[in-house]
């Protein structure tokens, strides 16, 4: 893969291609998850985790924790460290000091290699991003690297995970296209399908949304929403949407300047101050006319 290692770090399956220089706390399992006793069953535990570098403190305290089969909505204000949790979670940074921990399947990230990480947990990055010079199935392809041997080609079983992969999507006509050719939304279907032929239970996405129109936008919403009810997919995404975690349901989580705001039921974002004490600005709390959802709107 081309491009500079920040760019990489940006593309889907970079999890597994590079390892941060952070050392991580390593504990035990936690109840519940695989390789521990019966408990919680949380699969993504974010506990008490700040994120530095240098004097700079971008994540400060951090703690939550979402069982297999959930949506976590990660929302705040720009600057407020969603990104920057998402890469913790991948162990994407190169530089910084970490302190807590994070374990997904009942183990400390340290504990992983990088393939083994990238088994579990797989990334779609923003639409605007570097472009990887591959086609659409070239892309699909490359993100059963986890399950690489020293044998190069592709097993029957990696074949499979790709086909399906490009069939959910709506790809499979559009295999042999350029990623640089692509509309936005096209492209972000393609690293969604990447990510979804990696095979991982957790999947991270960072503003899948943006840049898109209201189409592309309503139609990835579907799919991932989809994916998640549907097929158990464990989801955490990081959006600007207020209106997406009402639409997706699970849980939400609402940093502000690296700390966390909230973190809970979706239904706990409707008033009593949370949004508004986040983002320092006024929002009205609606019904939609149609199906009788929440809706959020900002003054």
């Amino acid at each position: 893969m081309t491009g500079t290692a920040e760019e990489r770090a940006g593309a889907p399956g970079a999890a597994a291609a590079q390892g941060g220089a952070a050392e991580w706390a390593v504990r035990g399992p936690l109840p519940g998850t695989p390789g521990a006793a019966p408990g919680s069953g949380m699969m993504v535990s974010v506990r008490d985790f700040s994120f530095s570098i240098g004097p700079k403190r971008i994540l400060e305290h951090v703690d939550f924790a979402i069982p297999q089969g959930a949506y976590l909505s990660i929302l705040g204000p720009n600057g407020a460290g969603k990104s920057t949790l998402l890469k913790s979670l991948l162990r994407l940074h190169e530089k910084g000091t970490v302190e807590g921990e994070v374990e997904i399947g009942g183990r400390s990230i340290g504990l992983y290699t990088q393939k083994e990480l990238a088994r579990l947990v797989s990334y779609v990055p923003q639409a605007g991003g570097w472009i990887p010079p591959f086609t659409i199935g070239e892309l699909a392809k490359l993100s059963r690297f986890p399950y690489a041997t020293s044998v190069s080609a592709l097993t029957r079983r990696d074949i499979e995970a790709v086909d399906a992969a490009l069939e959910k999507t709506d790809l499979v006509h559009m295999a042999d296209r350029p990623l640089k050719t692509l509309s936005g939304g096209e492209r972000q279907k393609a690293f969604l399908a990447a990510a979804l032929a990696q095979g991982s239970p957790v999947m991270l996405l960072d503003e899948p949304a943006s840049f898109l129109d209201p189409h592309h936008t309503s139609e990835l919403e579907r799919l991932l929403i989809s994916l998640n009810r549907d097929e158990g997919l464990t989801m955490l995404a990081v959006t600007h949407d207020l209106n997406h975690p009402v639409k997706s349901g699970g849980y939400a989580l609402v940093l502000k300047r690296g700390r966390t705001a909230y973190f809970g039921p979706v239904e706990g974002l409707m008033g009593g101050g949370v949004l508004e004490g986040a983002f320092s600005h006024e929002f009205t709390y609606l019904r939609h006319p149609v199906d009788g959802r929440p809706v959020i709107l900002a003054e």
